[in-house]
């Protein structure tokens, strides 16, 4: 009798390890194979209008005429640079108090000269550019701003006289001086090739009319 109790209580655990051993990893093979057949990929984003690095300039375009030729390696963007630095056109228009009344005035209120005209210690720190001259303090009161090109001719031998159109921007001490200004015309010759672009000379060289 206790060999057939002892049969009867090892045949339950028995059973329930064959069951996992034989039936359980077929299981869960089927429910591997299952799921990989009811994988769905996901479908790639959708493709945008405008790809890659999008940089907004905060400088509007310059405004040329639509019609012109540039030859190959001169554009608008290198006019504009090589006119920029070149020291002819680079360099502020500086007026003298003595010279100008209107001036004299502003930087008078400002505390920005004596009665004499003669730069005080205020004038000094806050007027950047400011240059001693034999007529006096001279004080910087517009910079020229590029506007863009009017016209190109071909003037032979990698020549090209360009006119470019550009104007005064009053510095914020001589605002009142120039609420309105008006547009300049330069015109230069440009000479070299693709790769090799100077600003040779001007025909008509940057006017210093303050207007």
């Amino acid at each position: 009798m206790s060999e057939v109790r002892l049969v009867r209580t090892l045949a339950v655990p028995l059973a329930i390890a064959f069951v996992f051993l034989v039936f359980t990893p077929k299981l869960c093979e089927r429910a591997i194979v299952n799921a990989r057949k009811q994988q769905v990929l996901a479908p790639p984003p959708a493709a945008e209008g405008r790809t890659g690095l999008v940089i907004q300039s905060s400088t509007p375009a310059q405004q040329s005429a639509a019609n012109l030729r540039f030859p190959p390696g001169l554009d608008v963007a290198r006019i504009q640079y090589l006119v920029e630095i070149d020291r002819s056109y680079a360099e502020p228009l500086k007026l003298t108090a003595s010279a100008d009344p209107a001036l004299a005035k502003i930087l008078l209120d400002r505390g920005y000269v004596d009665q004499n005209l003669a730069p005080t210690r205020e004038g000094l720190i806050n007027v950047n550019g400011a240059v001693q001259t034999a007529d006096g303090w001279a004080v910087p009161v517009a910079g020229r701003k590029f506007l863009g090109v009017e016209r190109i001719d071909d003037a032979g031998d990698n020549r090209y006289d360009i006119s470019v159109r550009w104007r005064w921007e009053p510095t914020p001490i001589a605002a009142s001086l120039l609420s309105r200004p008006t547009n300049h015309t330069l015109k230069a010759q440009f000479a070299g090739g693709e790769r090799n672009w100077v600003l040779a000379s001007y025909i008509w060289p940057p006017d210093h009319e303050l207007r």
